[in-house]
């Protein structure tokens, strides 16, 4: 019989085959488990979730890196036993026998903990990838910076619209852009230099055409909207103001009315273009409007002075009038205003529109010190 197979065996054994590497070897499969799993879950997915993205390209390498480095610290350890001479006794060497009691004992356990490492790995991926969906995950968990405009989104009327459906929307390119921009954010987090307030996110925002139009559609006719608004004055008897107003919200689609009022703009058959030349889009110098019938027409005050090739022209959509469609930031003013129309001020104590107004737009270090001095002022 030739024994060299088996002597060339004990002279070189796997330095890989020990229990250490093979709990790293495990941990690398789950790993690359989830990283498959999560991938084709956010392929499938109806909506693109940026922070799907990090458990798949961030989360899961990290794991399968554990992993790895588990396996090649076996390896060394193996091959550290072996140049000492103890390679051969078995002390970390492999070798599966089922008619050995002990080996039947390790495998009885090694392989349901392998199972139930897998199953666990599939459910909490899964338990994981709807949390990332979740208001939650985004408003409280991953942008603890973002508490306002939670606080204003739980109280709008887009609240059970997920974060992600207007942020991201449908599509991988718009996804990666997300990604991108969101990587820029975490790092502004990180070092604690990002704007107090957040500014609304002009720049690189996705066409409200891919998001906001999913659910709204300009083309519905509305008609004539009433509205009256109720203000206090800011005297001693704080005296009642109240305006009536006629709102011309019209529609783009005759043959569901008439077409004007202000959803004119957003009339499919029409194109209005404009320049802004502040961040905040208030100074609008030039407009052009573009009819179904291709008939250009441009507006622009008398100091514009055409520049247009060196400007941004933005095509107008819903964001520029309903700018903060889930974020509202009611004014202290307006706050009072609410309350006190309402019932819960006492609009006959003197000058409590006043006092209260006063107290709310003072600078206070942090939401506990203001409660206290509001109240205290009050």
């Amino acid at each position: 019989m030739n024994t060299a197979p088996a002597d060339s065996l004990k002279r070189n054994p796997s330095i890989f085959r020990n229990w250490v590497s093979m709990a790293g070897a495990v941990l690398m499969a789950a790993s690359a488990f989830a990283f498959v799993l999560l991938f084709f879950m956010d392929a499938f997915a109806h909506v693109s979730n940026p922070y799907v993205g990090i458990l798949t390209y961030l989360v899961s390498p990290a794991f399968f890196l554990g992993g790895l480095v588990l396996f090649l610290l076996g390896a060394w350890w193996r091959r550290r036993k072996l140049a000492k001479g103890n390679g051969t006794n078995g002390s970390l060497h492999i070798d599966i026998d089922l008619s050995r009691l002990r080996d039947r004992r390790i495998l009885s356990v090694f392989i349901p903990a392998s199972a139930g490492f897998f199953l666990i790995t599939a459910m909490g991926t899964y338990h994981t990838y709807q949390f990332t969906e979740s208001v939650q995950f985004c408003g409280e968990s991953c942008h603890k910076v973002m508490g306002p405009e939670l606080t204003t989104y739980l109280h709008s009327p887009h609240a059970r619209v997920a974060c992600a459906e207007c942020h991201v929307g449908h599509g991988a390119e718009w996804y990666l852009k997300s990604k991108v921009s969101g990587t820029h954010q975490l790092f502004a987090v990180i070092r604690n230099n990002y704007p107090r307030p957040i500014p609304p996110p002009n720049k690189g925002l996705r066409p409200a055409q891919d998001t906001c139009e999913q659910c709204h559609w300009p083309n519905k006719y509305v008609g004539n909207l009433d509205r009256t608004y109720n203000y206090f004055l800011p005297d001693e008897t704080n005296s009642l103001y109240s305006i009536r107003l006629s709102l011309k919200v019209g529609g783009g689609d005759p043959t569901h009315g008439p077409v004007g009022g202000i959803h004119w703009h957003m009339n499919v058959g029409n194109k209005i273009e404009y320049i802004a030349t502040d961040e905040a889009r208030q100074k609008i110098p030039w407009v052009r409007m573009t009819d179904k019938n291709g008939k250009v027409t441009e507006f622009k005050t008398a100091s514009f002075t055409n520049d247009g090739p060196k400007l941004a022209v933005r095509r107008m959509d819903c964001m520029d009038c309903h700018n903060r469609p889930a974020h509202k930031f009611i004014t202290p003013e307006t706050s009072v205003n609410l309350a006190m129309a309402d019932g819960r001020i006492d609009t006959g104590l003197a000058f409590i529109k006043t006092n209260a107004v006063g107290a709310l737009c003072k600078v206070y270090k942090d939401n506990d010190e203001a409660m206290q001095q509001i109240a205290a002022t009050l």
